[in-house]
């Protein structure tokens, strides 16, 4: 089952597709979509999966859309205010279910936003384990340079060997240092095309839960 919500924003309201279990809630989720600009919303098929294996888990999973999509007020704002909208629906969450397992995960620009939110919580705030797909991490050709922070803790990256948007070669740069591993799925594009049962596989072997 899912409702749709509104919340209190920094900017205005923040629409939020929340999406129940049909098991007791273990957990709850936030997951980010791609961007808006270039056509992302809640619904993108990589979003709307980690949202089903999440739910199918346990897991309460929020969905917002991004500030000047679907109806959340506010502009595009290239991942700057888009990281304190985040941040507000994570809190609100919190407050909903104090006593609930924390996930989270993106894809693409929601991958990005969601790192910066996860970088911005104290580190028992965060979430226990973090799904980034198709990370941005330096020049996105035709668009803008992202800088992702550094992030600690359990991640699981995936990265498609083909992605023309967001290079390869840039996520083993930023992921290097830090020795996180990257799951790279040979001649997948940026959208994971013909790839989903493979995305399917690999993030429910990760999520422990």
């Amino acid at each position: 089952m899912t409702d749709t919500l509104f919340l209190n924003g920094p900017v205005g309201k923040i629409e939020v597709f929340v999406d129940y279990p049909q098991i007791t809630a273990k957990g709850f989720a936030v997951i980010c979509h791609p961007h808006p600009l270039q056509g992302g919303t809640p619904q993108h098929k990589v979003p709307a999966l980690l949202a089903k294996i999440l739910a199918e888990r346990g897991c309460i999973v929020y969905r917002p859309s991004f500030r000047g999509s679907g109806n959340s007020e506010g502009t595009h704002n290239e991942g700057f205010g888009e990281t304190d909208d985040i941040l507000a629906v994570i809190n609100y969450a919190k407050q909903q279910h104090p006593e609930l397992v924390f996930y989270a995960g993106g894809f693409s620009f929601g991958a990005h936003v969601i790192a910066k939110a996860y970088d911005q919580l104290e580190q028992l705030e965060r979430p226990t384990q973090l799904v980034l797909c198709g990370l941005p991490t330096a020049t996105v050709q035709g668009l803008r340079h992202y800088k992702t922070p550094e992030l600690k803790g359990d991640l699981l990256l995936i990265h498609g060997e083909s992605d023309d948007i967001t290079l390869l070669s840039d996520a083993i740069t930023w992921a290097k240092p830090q020795k996180h591993p990257i799951t790279i799925f040979p001649g997948a594009n940026h959208f994971f095309t013909g790839y989903l049962k493979q995305l399917n596989e690999t993030i429910q072997r990760y999520i422990n839960l």
